[in-house]
Protein backbone atom coordinates (compact mmCIF):
# COMPACT_ATOMS: atom_id res chain seq x y z
CA UNK A 1 0.00 0.00 0.00
CA UNK A 2 2.56 2.16 0.91
CA UNK A 3 4.65 1.58 -2.38
CA UNK A 4 1.14 2.27 -4.44
CA UNK A 5 1.02 5.89 -2.57
CA UNK A 6 4.23 6.68 -3.51
CA UNK A 7 4.00 5.31 -7.10
CA UNK A 8 0.54 7.38 -7.36
CA UNK A 9 2.28 10.36 -5.97
CA UNK A 10 5.12 10.43 -8.19
CA UNK A 11 2.62 10.07 -11.33
CA UNK A 12 0.28 12.69 -10.26
CA UNK A 13 3.28 15.09 -10.11
CA UNK A 14 4.94 13.97 -13.22
CA UNK A 15 0.91 14.73 -14.65
CA UNK A 16 0.62 17.92 -13.14
CA UNK A 17 3.63 19.27 -13.61
CA UNK A 18 3.58 18.17 -17.45
CA UNK A 19 0.39 20.13 -17.75
CA UNK A 20 1.31 22.99 -16.08
CA UNK A 21 4.80 22.81 -18.32
CA UNK A 22 2.07 22.79 -21.60
CA UNK A 23 -0.68 24.85 -20.14
CA UNK A 24 -0.02 28.02 -22.67
CA UNK A 25 0.32 25.62 -25.50
CA UNK A 26 -2.39 22.96 -24.51
CA UNK A 27 -4.78 26.25 -23.48
CA UNK A 28 -3.52 27.40 -27.44
CA UNK A 29 -4.75 24.37 -29.37
CA UNK A 30 -8.12 24.29 -27.45
CA UNK A 31 -8.56 27.26 -28.76
CA UNK A 32 -7.26 26.51 -32.06
CA UNK A 33 -10.08 23.55 -32.16
CA UNK A 34 -12.76 25.64 -31.24
CA UNK A 35 -12.04 28.15 -34.14
CA UNK A 36 -12.28 25.72 -36.17
CA UNK A 37 -16.23 25.26 -35.47
CA UNK A 38 -16.29 28.95 -36.59
CA UNK A 39 -17.66 29.98 -40.14
CA UNK A 40 -13.86 31.84 -39.82
CA UNK A 41 -12.26 28.74 -40.16
CA UNK A 42 -13.73 27.73 -43.74
CA UNK A 43 -11.38 26.60 -45.92
CA UNK A 44 -9.80 26.41 -49.42
CA UNK A 45 -8.30 23.01 -50.39
CA UNK A 46 -6.50 22.48 -53.28
CA UNK A 47 -3.18 21.20 -54.96
CA UNK A 48 -0.88 22.14 -58.12
CA UNK A 49 1.58 20.07 -60.04
CA UNK A 50 4.42 20.79 -60.69
CA UNK A 51 7.18 19.51 -62.32
CA UNK A 52 7.56 15.67 -60.20
CA UNK A 53 5.19 16.30 -57.38
CA UNK A 54 1.84 17.42 -56.59
CA UNK A 55 1.79 20.06 -53.59
CA UNK A 56 -1.74 20.13 -51.73
CA UNK A 57 -2.28 23.54 -49.54
CA UNK A 58 -5.07 24.98 -47.41
CA UNK A 59 -6.48 28.96 -47.33
CA UNK A 60 -7.99 30.31 -44.82
CA UNK A 61 -10.33 33.93 -44.60
CA UNK A 62 -9.34 37.21 -46.94
CA UNK A 63 -7.34 39.56 -47.59
CA UNK A 64 -3.67 40.57 -47.87
CA UNK A 65 -1.59 37.05 -48.19
CA UNK A 66 0.34 35.76 -45.52
CA UNK A 67 2.32 32.29 -46.81
CA UNK A 68 3.01 29.92 -43.28
CA UNK A 69 5.49 27.36 -44.49
CA UNK A 70 6.19 25.08 -41.87
CA UNK A 71 9.76 23.32 -40.78
CA UNK A 72 11.29 19.83 -41.97
CA UNK A 73 9.44 16.72 -40.44
CA UNK A 74 6.58 18.69 -39.11
CA UNK A 75 3.13 19.56 -39.74
CA UNK A 76 1.11 22.58 -40.78
CA UNK A 77 -0.83 22.29 -37.87
CA UNK A 78 2.11 23.61 -35.71
CA UNK A 79 0.99 26.89 -37.24
CA UNK A 80 -1.60 26.52 -34.89
CA UNK A 81 -1.31 29.45 -32.24
CA UNK A 82 -0.88 31.93 -35.30
CA UNK A 83 -3.98 30.81 -37.73
CA UNK A 84 -7.29 32.30 -36.15
CA UNK A 85 -5.10 35.35 -34.65
CA UNK A 86 -4.12 36.37 -38.78
CA UNK A 87 -6.96 35.64 -39.94
CA UNK A 88 -9.23 37.44 -38.04
CA UNK A 89 -6.67 40.67 -38.45
CA UNK A 90 -8.37 40.40 -41.95
CA UNK A 91 -5.70 38.23 -43.75
CA UNK A 92 -5.70 35.54 -46.04
CA UNK A 93 -3.66 33.02 -44.66
CA UNK A 94 -1.97 29.84 -46.65
CA UNK A 95 -0.30 26.93 -45.35
CA UNK A 96 1.51 24.58 -48.49
CA UNK A 97 2.00 21.00 -47.17
CA UNK A 98 5.87 20.87 -47.76
CA UNK A 99 6.27 18.24 -50.30
CA UNK A 100 6.62 14.53 -48.61
CA UNK A 101 4.46 15.80 -45.91
CA UNK A 102 0.81 16.14 -45.11
CA UNK A 103 -1.21 15.24 -48.77
CA UNK A 104 1.66 16.59 -51.12
CA UNK A 105 4.08 14.35 -53.22
CA UNK A 106 7.49 13.74 -51.95
CA UNK A 107 8.46 13.30 -55.66
CA UNK A 108 11.34 12.31 -57.57
CA UNK A 109 13.86 14.90 -56.27
CA UNK A 110 15.98 15.22 -53.76
CA UNK A 111 15.33 17.82 -51.55
CA UNK A 112 16.79 21.47 -51.43
CA UNK A 113 15.08 24.75 -50.61
CA UNK A 114 15.50 26.01 -54.29
CA UNK A 115 13.28 22.93 -54.79
CA UNK A 116 11.11 24.07 -51.85
CA UNK A 117 11.03 27.76 -52.55
CA UNK A 118 9.72 27.09 -56.75
CA UNK A 119 6.78 24.69 -54.77
CA UNK A 120 5.98 27.90 -52.64
CA UNK A 121 5.79 30.19 -56.33
CA UNK A 122 3.52 27.77 -57.75
CA UNK A 123 1.18 27.74 -54.96
CA UNK A 124 0.68 31.12 -55.11
CA UNK A 125 0.26 30.88 -58.61
CA UNK A 126 -2.71 28.85 -58.34
CA UNK A 127 -4.17 31.02 -56.19
CA UNK A 128 -3.54 34.38 -58.01
CA UNK A 129 -1.56 35.84 -55.42
CA UNK A 130 1.52 38.24 -56.71
CA UNK A 131 2.81 38.84 -53.25
CA UNK A 132 2.50 37.69 -49.53
CA UNK A 133 4.49 38.40 -46.46
CA UNK A 134 5.75 34.95 -45.79
CA UNK A 135 6.96 33.50 -42.40
CA UNK A 136 8.54 30.60 -42.41
CA UNK A 137 9.68 28.20 -39.07
CA UNK A 138 12.64 26.33 -39.39
CA UNK A 139 12.96 24.73 -43.09
CA UNK A 140 9.96 26.64 -43.79
CA UNK A 141 12.21 30.13 -43.01
CA UNK A 142 15.33 28.92 -45.06
CA UNK A 143 12.50 28.47 -47.80
CA UNK A 144 11.21 32.14 -46.85
CA UNK A 145 14.93 33.71 -47.71
CA UNK A 146 15.74 31.84 -50.89
CA UNK A 147 11.94 33.29 -52.03
CA UNK A 148 12.94 36.88 -50.90
CA UNK A 149 16.49 36.19 -53.09
CA UNK A 150 15.46 34.79 -56.29
CA UNK A 151 11.54 35.78 -56.18
CA UNK A 152 12.00 39.04 -54.59
CA UNK A 153 8.45 40.32 -56.58
CA UNK A 154 6.93 38.03 -54.87
CA UNK A 155 7.38 38.79 -51.47
CA UNK A 156 6.90 41.46 -49.25
CA UNK A 157 8.47 41.41 -45.58
CA UNK A 158 9.64 37.76 -44.23
CA UNK A 159 9.41 36.08 -41.17
CA UNK A 160 12.74 33.59 -40.59
CA UNK A 161 11.66 31.78 -37.54
CA UNK A 162 14.49 29.53 -36.48
CA UNK A 163 15.91 29.88 -39.85
CA UNK A 164 19.73 29.37 -40.91
CA UNK A 165 21.82 30.19 -43.98
CA UNK A 166 24.31 27.85 -43.51
CA UNK A 167 24.87 24.43 -42.11
CA UNK A 168 27.44 25.91 -39.74
CA UNK A 169 24.68 27.63 -38.11
CA UNK A 170 23.35 24.37 -36.47
CA UNK A 171 24.94 23.08 -32.95
CA UNK A 172 26.99 20.13 -32.96
CA UNK A 173 24.39 18.42 -31.22
CA UNK A 174 22.10 19.20 -34.21
CA UNK A 175 24.38 18.73 -36.92
CA UNK A 176 24.63 14.96 -35.02
CA UNK A 177 20.99 13.99 -35.01
CA UNK A 178 20.91 14.59 -39.35
CA UNK A 179 22.94 11.59 -39.17
CA UNK A 180 20.15 9.48 -37.10
CA UNK A 181 17.03 7.91 -38.02
CA UNK A 182 13.95 8.07 -35.86
CA UNK A 183 13.05 4.75 -34.28
CA UNK A 184 10.50 3.19 -31.83
CA UNK A 185 8.24 5.74 -29.99
CA UNK A 186 9.42 8.48 -32.17
CA UNK A 187 9.60 7.32 -35.20
CA UNK A 188 5.54 6.40 -34.76
CA UNK A 189 4.85 10.00 -33.73
CA UNK A 190 6.68 11.07 -36.85
CA UNK A 191 4.70 9.40 -39.50
CA UNK A 192 1.55 10.65 -38.00
CA UNK A 193 2.74 14.15 -37.49
CA UNK A 194 4.20 14.57 -40.77
CA UNK A 195 1.78 12.53 -42.53
CA UNK A 196 4.04 10.46 -44.38
CA UNK A 197 3.27 7.53 -43.17
CA UNK A 198 5.02 4.68 -44.58
CA UNK A 199 7.20 7.24 -46.63
CA UNK A 200 9.02 7.99 -43.72
CA UNK A 201 12.04 6.66 -43.69
CA UNK A 202 12.75 8.08 -47.33
CA UNK A 203 11.66 11.45 -46.27
CA UNK A 204 13.79 11.55 -43.32
CA UNK A 205 16.65 10.17 -45.43
CA UNK A 206 15.96 13.28 -47.73
CA UNK A 207 15.37 16.03 -45.61
CA UNK A 208 18.40 15.14 -43.19
CA UNK A 209 20.67 15.13 -46.31
CA UNK A 210 19.35 18.34 -46.86
CA UNK A 211 20.17 19.81 -43.70
CA UNK A 212 23.80 18.61 -44.09
CA UNK A 213 24.28 20.69 -46.99
CA UNK A 214 21.83 22.94 -47.23
CA UNK A 215 21.37 25.95 -47.23
CA UNK A 216 24.54 27.88 -48.83
CA UNK A 217 23.77 31.86 -48.94
CA UNK A 218 26.69 33.53 -49.11
CA UNK A 219 26.75 37.00 -47.54
CA UNK A 220 26.35 38.44 -50.85
CA UNK A 221 23.56 36.49 -50.77
CA UNK A 222 21.92 37.90 -47.85
CA UNK A 223 22.48 41.30 -48.71
CA UNK A 224 20.65 41.07 -51.84
CA UNK A 225 17.36 40.29 -49.88
CA UNK A 226 15.72 43.51 -49.98
CA UNK A 227 12.79 42.91 -47.76
CA UNK A 228 12.56 43.61 -44.78
CA UNK A 229 13.06 40.57 -42.76
CA UNK A 230 12.55 39.78 -39.14
CA UNK A 231 14.84 36.80 -37.42
CA UNK A 232 13.42 34.80 -34.85
CA UNK A 233 15.21 32.64 -32.63
CA UNK A 234 15.03 30.57 -29.29
CA UNK A 235 17.58 31.68 -26.64
CA UNK A 236 18.22 27.99 -26.84
CA UNK A 237 17.62 26.97 -30.44
CA UNK A 238 19.53 24.45 -32.44
CA UNK A 239 20.43 27.26 -34.17
CA UNK A 240 23.13 29.02 -32.84
CA UNK A 241 22.45 33.02 -31.56
CA UNK A 242 25.50 33.86 -33.40
CA UNK A 243 24.13 32.88 -36.51
CA UNK A 244 20.94 34.40 -36.19
CA UNK A 245 22.52 37.66 -35.01
CA UNK A 246 25.21 37.79 -38.17
CA UNK A 247 22.44 36.62 -40.81
CA UNK A 248 20.26 39.58 -39.23
CA UNK A 249 23.49 41.56 -39.45
CA UNK A 250 24.09 40.77 -43.51
CA UNK A 251 20.60 41.18 -44.58
CA UNK A 252 19.93 44.84 -46.42
CA UNK A 253 16.73 44.99 -44.00
CA UNK A 254 17.26 42.56 -41.32
CA UNK A 255 15.86 42.84 -37.82
CA UNK A 256 16.82 40.43 -34.68
CA UNK A 257 14.37 39.54 -31.98
CA UNK A 258 15.62 36.61 -29.81
CA UNK A 259 12.48 34.98 -27.42
CA UNK A 260 12.62 32.31 -24.92
CA UNK A 261 12.22 28.65 -25.84
CA UNK A 262 14.34 26.30 -28.00
CA UNK A 263 13.46 25.08 -32.04
CA UNK A 264 9.56 25.51 -31.82
CA UNK A 265 9.08 28.72 -30.79
CA UNK A 266 5.64 29.04 -32.68
CA UNK A 267 4.51 26.16 -30.88
CA UNK A 268 6.22 26.77 -26.81
CA UNK A 269 6.12 30.05 -27.03
CA UNK A 270 3.69 31.56 -29.36
CA UNK A 271 2.59 34.24 -26.98
CA UNK A 272 6.48 35.70 -27.39
CA UNK A 273 6.64 34.79 -30.88
CA UNK A 274 3.18 36.16 -32.14
CA UNK A 275 3.94 39.91 -30.39
CA UNK A 276 7.59 40.21 -32.18
CA UNK A 277 5.40 39.21 -35.48
CA UNK A 278 2.48 41.79 -34.92
CA UNK A 279 4.85 44.87 -34.20
CA UNK A 280 7.10 43.66 -37.62
CA UNK A 281 4.32 42.99 -39.62
CA UNK A 282 1.90 45.99 -38.02
CA UNK A 283 -0.93 43.90 -37.11
CA UNK A 284 -3.32 44.15 -34.35
CA UNK A 285 -1.74 42.15 -31.22
CA UNK A 286 -3.19 38.85 -30.76
CA UNK A 287 -5.95 37.94 -27.68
Amino acid sequence: MKLYLITSGIIIFVLLSGYLLLMPMSGAFVRYLVWTLTPAATASRGSVRTADARIHYISFGSGPAVLLLHGGLSSRLAWFSQIPWLVSAGRQVVLPDIRGHGDSDLGANELNYRLLASDAIHVLNKLGIRQADVIGWSDGGNTALLLGRYSPERVNRIVAISANFSPTGLTSEALEETHTQSSGLTYWLKRWWTGAGKQLVELENRIKRMWRIFPVLQPADLQEISAPTLVIIGDHDVISIAHARQMAKLLANGFLEIVPGGHSTPVTHSIQVNEAMAKFLGLPAPN
